[in-house]
């Protein structure tokens, strides 16, 4: 198949175009020059959709802007899947996010939900990924975790008590290239999650763990209280890596069964005691 991969050279496009290229397909992976989100070309896009066979959407942000979260995640993917649709793309997977909600209040969450509403209402026959939290070398919010799990002392909102199921780097990218190769009904979501729910403190005893060989952390629980009037200047500081939305979307968790991204795998998602040993 000849397969388009937008943000394929980021974080997870790129892992999911080289598994397309070593099963035979013709992939493109197309950057930001290629097709920049935030002003789109409409000549260029044209020309990168027309022939493909399948489009994936991996291209995602962090930003303190809403404006921007809600053009990349949603505009322009509103905008892209119609054109791919007039170009003749058949199949269209969407890399979205856990919790993805078109009604939520969060700008990130928010934002996707929108994107994956408009890509499904495109005319293409439309996959919606949906990964927890991701663990992989490389990664700007993994590396913050790893660095935070090295140290012995750690202050935490509520002491790290909120939930999640972190899943692997290589096997969300494995996820995308299945769902690229084998047609699903329209409108199907998989939740990606890891083989394992555990609070994010334990979380980070586990990378403590394995990666650092090190004994628990001592954890001081921040209430809430305390946190939220500083988030404002944390949010302009990190970014929107810490924000009002970060700790809201803590604070629901980031869970959710993962039995049809087993099946799409084909066996169980890794669980973070065995992320140290894959790549």
């Amino acid at each position: 198949m000849n397969i388009l991969i937008l943000g394929g050279n980021g974080f997870i496009g790129r892992r999911a175009a080289a598994i397309l290229r070593e099963r035979g397909h013709e992939v493109v992976a197309a950057g930001r020059k290629e097709c920049n989100y935030l002003h789109l070309d409409e000549t260029a896009v044209r020309a990168l959709l027309r022939g493909k066979d399948v489009v994936v959407n991996a291209v995602g942000v962090m930003s303190r802007h809403a404006d921007i979260l809600e053009q990349v995640h949603h505009r322009a993917p509103e905008q892209l899947a119609q054109w791919a649709e007039q170009e003749g793309v058949s199949r269209w997977v969407q890399l979205s996010a856990l919790g993805a909600d078109a009604q939520s209040g969060i700008a990130f969450v928010g934002s996707k939900g929108r994107g994956d509403r408009a890509v499904y209402a495109s005319g293409v026959q439309v996959s919606i990924a949906r990964p927890s939290v991701v663990y992989g070398r490389g990664g700007v919010s993994c590396e913050l975790f790893i660095l935070l799990a090295k140290l012995p002392l750690l202050a935490m909102p509520a002491g790290g008590r909120f939930d999640v199921q972190p899943v692997h780097v290589a096997e969300v990218a494995e996820g995308l290239a299945n769902l690229a190769e084998n047609p699903a009904e329209h409108g199907t979501v998989i939740n990606m999650t890891g083989g394992r729910a555990l609070t994010l403190a334990d979380y980070f005893n586990t990378l403590r763990a394995t990666l650092h060989k090190k004994p628990p952390q001592k954890m001081i629980a921040l209430p809430l209280s305390w946190i939220k009037p500083l988030l404002p200047l944390a949010n302009i500081v990190s970014n929107g890596v810490l924000s009002p939305g970060s700790i809201a979307l803590l604070e629901q968790g980031s869970c959710a069964d993962n039995g049809a991204f087993a099946s799409l795998l084909g066996r169980e998602p890794l669980s973070p005691e065995e992320f140290a040993d894959t790549p």
